[in-house]
């Protein structure tokens, strides 16, 4: 079967050199001079594996991976360069946290083994997860949670941790959300997904409750559990099986979440508040429904999207918008979080906005269990920083 390639190069030498090194492995490649050239001619996107220069004259890697991730492109990619490869590898950490399937970066002048290796595992994951796999992985428990740690950005306080899912396909190796949460809320399956997440982070903090660690735990509540019948009865039920105060867990709801019936939400929603249960507008700032939700449903924190705060150190627009949705939150008295801090020039920016909550790679990579209970008994410096005067943080101006 053939297989497509689209490499995205502005220097056309390297764009023929790299066409003959990928027909070999058996692609028809197609080439692009860089962001310009494919937004207009967007059915190159149509492929297998796309490979992006990090430099393309008047746009840059960073541009064209936005560009990609904003038309939901499910092709492998690699990103070149001859730039440091720790600068290569955030890049990549950022594709892949922003749903792209990232193969990994590859250095000018390249390795070709280490070329081919990608291919090859490219290859091996090329086949699209089934339902079926899916169904294996709800019924033998392949689903597990990671936590990423939750700061308070006043004081450096570990306030609490989000729950992410993981899928530990036996084949496949580790399988990320953007690669499964589709397939099961177009199979119908993420109703029983979303209980399963439930489930499993109820039972965590009920240990970490019994272990003497006090945190408020966010969990992802799919918006499809909304429109199911008795979801107040069964939230209340395994809220009673795991002994769980309400007022410890957060359900995280995402603005792009399409709900279709506000008035239905907002009563349930408030139901589940009357509860104890925190409720949080997820991703804030990359829908057309943000205020419109904001408005109508009952929530009690914004978490500020991780494609603002990622670019608050260097983008004057990103620390703009920022900072207004930390001054909104405080008009409406809705704690804010700031999602995907990298730096510490980021952390210290939401800091004097007086934003509430940070989490990110900086403080931490969603944990397992073990590492984040020995995390918690010895946090990094990012964060101990914190709880040093505020005067002696560093400052970035808008």
């Amino acid at each position: 079967m053939t297989r497509f390639a689209l490499i995205i190069d502005d220097d056309p030498d390297f764009r023929e050199l790299l066409s003959g090194l990928l027909s070999a492995h058996g692609y028809s490649c197609t080439e692009s001079e860089g962001l310009q050239d494919i937004a207009c001619n967007s059915g190159r996107l149509e492929a297998d594996l796309i490979l992006v220069d990090y430099e393309l004259g008047d746009f840059t890697g960073d541009d064209v991976l936005n560009y990609l991730r904003e038309r939901n492109v499910e092709a492998g990619i690699i990103l070149m360069s001859a730039c440091h490869s720790s600068e290569m590898g955030t890049m990549v950490d950022r594709g892949r946290r922003g749903g792209l399937n990232m193969l990994g970066q590859l250095g000018k002048p390249f390795d070709l083994k280490h070329l081919a290796s990608m291919l090859n595992n490219l290859k091996l994951h090329h086949n699209p997860l089934t339902v079926g796999e899916l169904d294996d992985a709800l019924s033998q428990q392949q689903l597990h949670l990671v936590y990423q740690p939750k700061i308070d950005l006043g004081c450096g306080k570990l306030t609490g941790a989000e729950a992410l899912v993981r899928w530990q396909h036996p084949l496949r190796g580790m399988v990320m959300p953007n690669q499964f949460i589709t397939l099961a809320e177009r199979s119908h399956r993420i109703d029983q997904l979303t209980w399963q997440v439930l489930d499993q982070g109820f039972r965590q903090q009920t240990l970490w409750r019994k272990q003497g660690l006090n945190l408020n735990l966010a969990l992802n509540l799919s918006p499809e559990l909304l429109r199911t019948r008795d979801m107040l009865k069964n939230l209340d039920a395994l809220a009673s099986e795991h002994d769980i105060d309400p007022h410890s867990i957060t359900l995280e709801l995402t603005e792009s979440c399409g709900i279709d019936c506000l008035t239905y939400a907002r009563h349930l929603l408030n139901a589940i508040r009357e509860r104890g249960y925190r409720l949080a507008l997820d991703d804030f700032g990359t829908g057309f429904s943000s205020m419109m939700q904001l408005y109508n449903l009952p929530f009690d924190e914004l978490k500020i999207d991780q494609c603002f705060v990622g670019r608050s150190d260097s983008h004057p627009e990103a620390r703009a918008i920022t900072r207004t949705i930390v001054e909104l939150g405080q008009r409406l008295n809705l704690a804010v979080v700031g999602e995907g801090i990298e730096t510490s020039e980021q952390r210290d920016y939401l800091r004097d906005t007086q934003c509430n909550i940070g989490q990110g790679y900086l403080f931490a990579r969603p944990l397992a269990v073990e590492a984040f209970n020995a995390w918690h008994h010895q946090p990094p410096i990012a964060v101990s920083e914190l709880a040093a005067p505020k005067a002696a943080t560093r400052h970035v101006n808008i």
